[in-house]
């Protein structure tokens, strides 16, 4: 004859379950959110790494040593086309577990113009309310909540003093600071963007980034996410 469990024990199970059940997801929870939602992030924008050329046809007979390829004047005006992107990167605490949260945009406009080798002038503007990430539910809480994009649209970086550039090799990638003013939220402050400047064909790739304090532009997000953040941009630009 079958022994039945008493009520008591089989109660004190339920509850024993219940309990290791709530502590597996409140500790598994935010490690599988980090893993599985957060490892899904893009990686940071760069220029691209330019393509290897094919080999050249063998020579009838050997030739002098081909000399290195001519420095390009990049003077002119540039404007921000098609393929241009932005965004920003910041991290977050959920539950103990670290997690990185990247939102982009291809909603970027913009113009430089190059003298003398020497960046003089430059707008980079990003419509805000096109951010998107890997979570539709953040993004609307990042327009309205965070960013308040139906008062403040968008950020818009511009140069305030030259930046040089010399001359470029096509395929050489220049590294160079750009001094100006960034406005976000409706706050504007000086800011120094790191560049990565490319030439390639009639295409010229600028990468650049920025680090911000988020209270500096009037921006109080949850207390789960980091005060600081990092603004990027990748822009194709061609000459007009």
């Amino acid at each position: 004859m079958a022994l039945k469990t008493p009520p008591s024990r089989r109660w004190r199970r339920w509850l024993i379950g219940g309990v290791v059940a709530v502590v597996v997801l409140g500790v598994g929870g935010p490690f599988l959110y980090t893993r599985l939602v957060e490892s899904n992030n893009p990686p940071p924008l760069s220029v691209s790494t330019p393509e290897t050329a094919p080999a050249p046809a063998p020579a009838p007979a050997p030739g002098p040593a081909p000399g290195p390829a001519p420095s390009a004047s990049l003077d002119g005006t540039w404007t921000v086309a098609s393929g241009s992107q932005a965004g920003y990167r910041v991290n977050q605490n959920v539950a103990g577990q670290t997690a990185t949260t990247v939102g982009r945009t291809k909603a970027v406009t913009g113009s430089a113009t190059v003298s003398g080798g020497q960046l003089t002038a430059g707008t980079v503007s990003v419509n805000l309310a096109k951010l998107v990430t890997n979570e539709a539910e953040r993004d609307e809480h990042v327009r309205d909540g965070i960013l308040e994009t139906d008062q403040f649209p968008t950020a818009v970086f511009t140069l305030t003093q030259p930046a040089p550039l010399g001359t470029t090799t096509p395929g050489q990638v220049t590294q160079v600071p750009a001094i100006g003013k960034l406005t976000i939220h409706g706050v504007t402050k000086p800011a120094t963007v790191k560049l990565a400047v490319r030439q390639s064909g009639g295409t010229l790739s600028v990468q650049g980034t920025t680090s911000i304090a988020l209270a500096d532009y009037g921006i109080e997000p949850p207390t789960t996410i980091a005060p600081t953040g990092q603004i990027e941009f990748l822009l194709q630009l061609t000459q007009a």
